[in-house]
Order: C-alpha cells, then sequence, then structure tokens
C-alpha cells in the first residue's frame, strides 16, 4: 500500500504583487507631497511677484514734475537770490503724495540742507522746513497733491545760509515717501539786472 503524498505548490506571485503595490502606494504618497510643496511654493512666488509688480509701478507712477523753478530776491539784499518757488505737478498717470512724508534737499557747492514739511505753516519756509502751496486749491488743508493740482515748494535759501550768487549752481532734490526722486539743477545767470524774480527753469 502506497503512502499518500501532499503536495504543497509554492505561489511566489502573490508577495511580488504585494511589494509592487506598497512601493506604487509610497511613489503616490511622494509624488502628493511634492505637488503641495510645488502648489505652495506656486502660490508664495505669485503673492511675491505681485507685490513686486505693485511697488514697481508705485514707483514708475508716483513721479513729480518739476514745471517752473523761480528765484526771488528781497529789496534789501539784490544781489543774490536768497528765495526758490518750485511748482511741481504728478506726472501723467502719478498717484497722489502726501507731502507731510515729503523731504526736500538743496545742494550747492559748499553745503547740504535737507528740509522737512512745516507742520507749523506749510506756506512758510524756515531754515529746517520748505514751504508748500497750492494754487488750484488754495483751501486745501491735507497738504496731498493730486492729479490736476499745481503746488508751489518754497525754499528759503536765506535761512539756510545758501543764497544763489550770479553764474552759480545749485541743485534740488524732491523725496517722496513712494516714488522716484526727482532732481533739478539751476544756474544762476550772469546778471539779475533790476529783476527781483528771475526764472531759473524753464
Amino acid at each position: 500500500m502506497k503512502a499518500n503524498r501532499t503536495n504543497i505548490l509554492k505561489n511566489d506571485a502573490g508577495d511580488v504583487g504585494i511589494g509592487t503595490l506598497i512601493i506604487f502606494i509610497a511613489m503616490v504618497l511622494v509624488a502628493a507631497v511634492a505637488a503641495a510643496v510645488l502648489i505652495q511654493t506656486s502660490g508664495v512666488l505669485q503673492q511675491k511677484a505681485q507685490q513686486t509688480g505693485k511697488e514697481a509701478t508705485t514707483e514708475v507712477s508716483s513721479n513729480l514734475k518739476i514745471t517752473s523753478v523761480v528765484g526771488e530776491r528781497s529789496a534789501t539784499n539784490v544781489e543774490n537770490l536768497n528765495k526758490l518757488n518750485v511748482t511741481v505737478e504728478l506726472s501723467s498717470g502719478g498717484s497722489d503724495i502726501d507731502f507731510n512724508q515729503v523731504l526736500v534737499r538743496y545742494i550747492n557747492e559748499t553745503k547740504t540742507t535737507t528740509l522737512n514739511f512745516n507742520t507749523g505753516s506749510s506756506g512758510v519756509a524756515t531754515a529746517t522746513n520748505f514751504g508748500y502751496f497750492e494754487e488750484r486749491n488754495p483751501t486745501s488743508t491735507t497738504n496731498v497733491l493730486s492729479s490736476g493740482d499745481l503746488a508751489i515748494i518754497t525754499i528759503d535759501l536765506g535761512q539756510t545760509g545758501q543764497n544763489l550768487d550770479v553764474r552759480k549752481r545749485g541743485t534740488i532734490q524732491i523725496i517722496p515717501e513712494a516714488g522716484t526722486m526727482v532732481i533739478k539743477d539751476i544756474v544762476a545767470p550772469a546778471t539779475y539786472g533790476t529783476k527781483l524774480k528771475v526764472s531759473l527753469f524753464p
């Protein structure tokens, strides 16, 4: 009588399939994490790009434009100019500029003076402050230059100790809170004649 034999068949295909499934799931998880990181990074970059674009637009579109510079002589001191009246307006498409935050700098051959807005009396220039007056909106108390406005910045050269003699040069710098600094070089004529007001620009 023959003994009964039991044959056990080994099939490794199931084990291989489970290993492949584990690897596939791991790859999907890694891809999902990578995708989440990329999406988050792209969102941050988009926000940064929008902010940078907005700031760049502000820098370009908030420019001031100097339309004229007139120097004044006093009746008691006719040898040189002791006051400058700088007429300014916004460039096309410019944003409003708050002159409470504007700095004005005047540079001559020997001295540099930085002037702040005169909070006590905006129309009066002093040794440390520039005067500000809106011609087209004289009753304005906001001191904000808007599109269509025309304003005069006054620099008292007599009080800053920088009187402008004949044939001498000076530089006016207007620095807004946002936007590009405006620079204007001026040159005094060879003689003032009998004029108490002299056009230096244009």
